[in-house]
């Protein structure tokens, strides 16, 4: 330096650059010349690139998406071609279709963007690693972000970025308009209690609340007014806290102007509606009227609605009268499971222990780690280790590295009791999943007409070519296919959806044929089969679940998440549960007959009557012996538990800790601890 004063090293490259009208020659201390260029064009390798286009950062359009998964992240064994004119809505189809069951792409490893996309990167100082001091090492290429950067941070995380960038002179001019927009729409999904979400998250991996949640927060940024929402239980899988976020998004679009409409159980948004509606006064055909309306003081004082007598009851927790005792200490300490240290997504080291033979429910806010912790961690290991105790060698298939887990000796089995189907066939029914259907085809084919015309019980089954319908097989409903998009079904036209053929349907049992039996709904069922306990018992076990508005030959793909749970719980409290002879059998070969059974959400749908119901049930189950815990935000059903797991404190990264545990009443006394704050009002 001519000054004698050490040159900055980003002031020669610009002057470099200026010189070399936008390409520079650098010669390293290896005497090794690399060429850099400004332009779109690389002088090493003769490849240009095109200019940038907003386009080409978006994975749904052709000029943005990884040519070789057509941005989706994953690769299915059949994709169209991409030249096709209607190929997005193709491949749209096809992603449905084969959703979770494609390979990762090898090219874009799920970033779902073309290389050239992945490479630019901002110069945002906000994320920009340190450069260590001196010479050469000064020029190494900052640790800007790209796109898939952005994309991997939460909301929370982007909001603080960019709410505490700061940019100066050309950066500040471009970003103008863009930040207080970007900053605003991050706001709304904060507003809305997502501030745990990933950007980047694909929405089929989101629960139908966040959906809606999401959809909620776009109109939040509209700023429309005199629209009318209707939302259909925008409070599913939201704990209280963010629950009181959601209320008061509602409340900023009825300030607007807006009209809000919300299908809903829950009791915190009833009592901050201006009107509620109130159907029933039962379920199923017993429903469909107008029971009560007005506010909520109305429909509190209503004799003949079950809403209004479920907001005014006094209630009292538990329900049952007392707890059932947990010790955790000393000799005479509770058994149980103990599972951990375990780090896995946003858990930090985490370590539970859960009694068995209780009423156990894991808490905390929507992200704080409690799917991850009980559905990916507990549940496998607990699997892997009942299948290693009851053989030598470990079986093939089961990897090796379990998380450490003690105290599971006394467990029999593991039963997950989720909300997915229970059948995805016409011919799955609540009758056949349930098992009493046969025990009606046995006293179909015990009838004289049936005797006289030689029918047995294979006769009456969607399964038997003799007694169905020809034309439909059985399922009532004929399924047309077509290319490139979902089938299509129409009533059968030869058996009017009967489902069984003439000669079936001639044959009656008082007065009913095989189909009129189906088409009864559980209620109707309990009181034709009264006299005969082998299909009254479990007809009366639905009934005590809520679902007795169901129609036992109600086809299983038309049943909601919490219907097939529901549905579930029903054939673990008639499997034996209390049957003398597998405890002798059990005794005998000194193995357990304990299960532990979880469910996540269960109150998902239920209104509040029927969530009493639902407690009975896992009641029941847990006095049968068995471990039953439920990963839940109803504080009703919380506050029955006979311990309580609460994470967080917070979601995301803010949360993967064990705030508290202990009764409901212990929990209640926890200040950290959100669910705490509002079990205690509760109890």
């Amino acid at each position: 330096s001519s000054t004698g004063k050490k040159d900055n090293p980003w002031e020669m490259v610009d002057a470099a650059l200026s010189l070399g009208k936008g390409t520079l020659y650098a010669l390293d201390n290896q005497q090794l010349v690399t060429i850099h260029s400004t332009q779109r064009t690389c002088p090493s390798c003769s490849t240009s690139f095109p200019p940038l286009d907003p386009k080409m950062f978006s994975y749904n359009s052709s000029q943005g998406w990884c040519p070789t998964c057509h941005g989706f992240g994953e690769v299915f064994a059949q994709a169209p071609s991409s030249d096709k004119p209607d190929a997005e809505e193709i491949e749209s189809t096809l992603w449905t279709w084969n959703e979770g069951q494609g390979a990762p792409c090898s090219d874009c490893h799920g970033a779902r963007l073309h290389a050239i996309a992945r490479a630019v990167r901002l110069p945002l100082s906000g994320l920009e690693i340190a450069r260590p001091a001196g010479g050469g090492a000064a020029l190494a290429q900052p640790s800007w972000p790209s796109i898939v950067d952005i994309s991997a941070l939460s909301v929370d995380s982007a909001a603080s970025l960019f709410a505490d960038l700061k940019l100066t002179g050309v950066q500040k001019q471009i970003a103008r308009d863009l930040l207080p927009e970007i900053n605003e729409r991050l706001g709304f999904l904060r507003r809305v209690g997502l501030g745990y979400l990933n950007l980047g998250r694909s929405v089929t991996t989101l629960s139908g609340g966040e959906g809606q949640r999401i959809r909620l927060a776009a109109q939040l940024g509209s700023n429309l007014s005199g629209v009318l929402y209707v939302l259909d239980e925008p409070t599913i899988g939201l704990h209280a806290r963010d629950n009181d976020r959601l209320l008061e998004a509602l409340s900023l679009l009825r300030a607007r102007g807006n009209s809000v409409i919300v299908v809903e159980h829950d009791e915190e948004t009833m009592r901050q509606a201006d009107w509620i509606l109130d159907l029933g006064p039962g379920a199923g055909t017993r429903g469909g009227e107008v029971v009560a309306q007005g506010t909520l003081k109305d429909l509190q004082v209503h004799s003949s609605s079950q809403t209004g007598a479920c907001l005014r009851a006094v209630r009292g927790f538990p329900a049952r009268g007392e707890r059932r005792p947990v010790n955790m200490l000393g000799e005479s300490a509770t058994p149980s499971i103990q599972f951990g240290p375990i780090s896995v997504n946003n858990l930090k080291q985490l370590a539970v222990r859960i009694p068995l033979g209780r009423f156990v429910v894991v808490t905390g806010v929507s992200g704080s780690g409690k799917s991850t912790l009980i559905r990916e961690s507990l549940l496998p290991a607990l699997k892997i280790s009942l299948l290693r105790s009851g053989q030598r060698k470990a079986p093939k298939g089961v990897p090796a590295d379990v998380p450490p887990l003690g105290g599971y000796e006394g467990i029999h089995s593991v039963h997950e009791v989720d909300q997915s189907p229970i059948g995805r066939t016409p011919r799955s029914t609540p009758a056949t999943y349930v098992g009493f259907f046969n025990d009606i085809r046995d006293l179909f084919a015990q009838t004289p007409e049936a005797r006289m015309r030689g029918y047995t019980q294979s006769r009456f089954s969607f399964n038997s070519a003799q007694g169905r319908c020809p034309i439909c097989e059985g399922s009532g409903m004929i399924k047309l296919e077509m290319n490139f998009l979902p089938p299509a079904f129409t009533v059968c036209e030869s058996c009017k959806g009967a489902r069984f053929n003439q000669e079936t349907l001639d044959v009656e049992f008082r007065g009913r044929n095989i189909k009129q039996v189906l088409d009864m709904s559980v209620d109707e069922a309990v009181e034709f089969f009264s006299a005969f306990q082998k299909i009254g018992h479990p007809l009366r076990i639905l009934q005590d679940t809520g679902l007795g508005y169901l129609r036992i030959g109600q086809t299983s793909p038309t049943l909601s998440g919490g219907e097939a749970q529901r549905m579930k719980l029903v054939t673990h409290l008639l499997d034996g549960l209390n049957d003398p002879a597998r405890e002798v059998r059990a005794r005998r070969t000194n193995r357990p007959v304990s299960r532990f059974i979880m469910l996540e959400e269960p109150t998902v749908g239920l209104h509040m009557s029927d969530v009493k119901r639902l407690v009975d049930v896992l009641q029941r189950l847990v006095d049968a012996g068995h471990t039953v815990l439920v990963i839940e935000h109803n504080l009703d059903l919380i506050a029955e538990a006979d311990w309580i797991l609460d994470l967080g404190p917070e979601a995301g990264d803010g949360g993967g800790q064990l705030v508290a545990e202990g009764t409901p009443e212990q929990v209640a006394a926890v200040s950290r601890s959100h669910t705490g704050r509002y079990l205690a009002k509760l109890l």
